[in-house]
């Protein structure tokens, strides 16, 4: 028996079957395929988009760390699940220094492979913290006797009386202005052409914070000496007619845990870009010894844990009053007491003179009074030539009250110590490079 053929139409079918099942396979490869292309595409753009906005939070938190004073930022931080890389430069990317006092910031947003490189130019100048205007704040209303003297203008935060008789501001004195804030007012005293008064400006004016960590941290490390040698001296310390150069000490600094006594002794050292240090985790005395007085060079920086106590005829800083106020050499001379600082009637002070309490000045002070708490300014020898940040003064006579002494304000002193920096960005300088 012959066997039968196979049908034809038996065979198109498993041959239409066979070449639909490849050209499926085939689509759905491609399908497939391109959903996967796809997906990666998506995936580049996802992440070279966070990239960008990546490098962009970097960009604004570079300018935020910049207006609150930190020029450098530089460091990786991580952003969303993306890094940030910053940098802070004094030259173009491409190469060249930039422009005095400017600087860039770049930022790189990192995602997988996927990276962004934006930057931004900005210019940062150095802006004094002190203001225009010497500022007393004032617990109270403030009463300016006739036995006082003042020269040169004066904000005071609180309504102010001027006994008739005052001597502000007349010949051989400077013109002055008395200011308060807005609602206050000043009374009594006879205004003329050397004095005058008024509402500042600006309305109310505060002291500046004056950033007493640098000190702090030195007093740190005095605190924590226990054994004497190099530069460290554990206990208390009395100098008696020596000589001392800060410059043979290691970073021309002096460390005490506890009380340093000079008596009698002249401190050298330090110039006006690397001043010579004392620190004293207690006080900081000064006095003569056997008819010699103790003398301070310039550039010499005093931080004592408790006060400084400058006696007798002692004298901090070169004397430059031979030279008009303008025209006298910058110089850094500072005090800086966690305490209270008091000055003799007999002894003259040319330094900045910061005291967290009280600053007691009964002799001649040329330069910075800083007190957030209490200015003591009580004898006919209290002589101030300079600046005064103060909250309260106290007087002979009491509180709020200015009885006795001379002030003869302006603002020649070497400000570049006493400045922080202002940033600004420059216009139109956000690029991508």
């Amino acid at each position: 028996m012959i066997p039968e053929a196979p049908s034809q139409a038996g065979f198109g079918m498993s041959l239409i079957a066979i070449t639909i099942a490849i050209i499926m396979g085939i689509s759905a490869a491609v399908y497939f395929r391109q959903v996967s292309t796809q997906s990666l595409q998506l995936q580049d753009m996802y992440a070279s988009g966070q990239s960008h906005w990546s490098a962009m939070s970097g960009i604004e938190y570079g300018l935020y760390k910049a207006e609150l004073g930190e020029a450098d930022v530089s460091g990786t931080y991580t952003f969303y699940n993306s890094t940030i890389t910053l940098d802070t430069l004094e030259a173009y990317t491409t190469g060249g220094a930039l422009p005095d006092y400017w600087y860039m910031v770049t930022s790189r947003g990192s995602m997988g492979n996927a990276y962004r490189d934006l930057r931004i130019l900005s210019k940062k100048s150095l802006k004094t913290i002190w203001g225009d205007v010497s500022i007393i704040e004032g617990t109270g209303d403030v009463d300016i006797k006739n036995t006082f003297t003042l020269n040169d203008s004066l904000y005071i935060g609180q309504d102010v009386t001027v006994q008739a008789g005052t001597v502000i501001g007349d010949p051989p004195g400077t013109a002055t202005h008395l200011y308060t804030p807005t609602g206050k007012s000043v009374s009594g005293g006879q205004e003329d052409a050397y004095f005058t008064s008024g509402e500042h400006p600006k309305g109310w004016l505060f002291n500046p914070d004056f950033n007493t960590a640098p000190y702090d941290s030195l007093l740190d490390i005095a605190s924590a000496i226990t054994v004497t040698n190099d530069n460290k001296i554990n206990g208390n310390k009395k100098f008696k007619n020596v000589t001392i150069d800060l410059n043979t000490y290691t970073d021309s600094t002096l460390y005490v845990n506890g009380k340093i006594t000079l008596l009698g002794c002249t401190i050298t050292g330090g110039d006006v870009n690397r001043p010579a240090v004392i620190v004293a985790e207690g006080k900081i005395i000064c006095s003569e010894r056997s008819g010699t007085e103790t003398t301070i060079g310039d550039n010499v920086i005093f931080i004592a844990g408790d006060d400084i106590l400058i006696h007798d005829y002692t004298e901090f800083g070169l004397d430059h009053s031979g030279l008009t106020p303008e025209n006298r050499p910058q110089t850094f001379n500072l005090m800086y007491a966690f305490d209270f600082i008091s000055i003799d009637p007999n002894a003259i002070v040319w330094s900045q003179i910061f005291a967290t309490d009280d600053v007691r000045l009964q002799g001649s002070a040329y330069g910075i009074i800083y007190a957030p708490d209490k200015f003591t300014f009580n004898k006919s020898s209290s002589y101030l030539e300079g600046a005064v940040f103060v909250h309260k003064p106290i007087a002979a006579s009491g509180s709020n009250e200015f009885d006795i002494g001379v002030m003869n304000l302006n603002h020649f002193f070497h400000e570049d110590y006493f400045k922080t920096y202002d940033y600004g960005v420059i216009a139109n300088s956000l690029l991508e490079y």
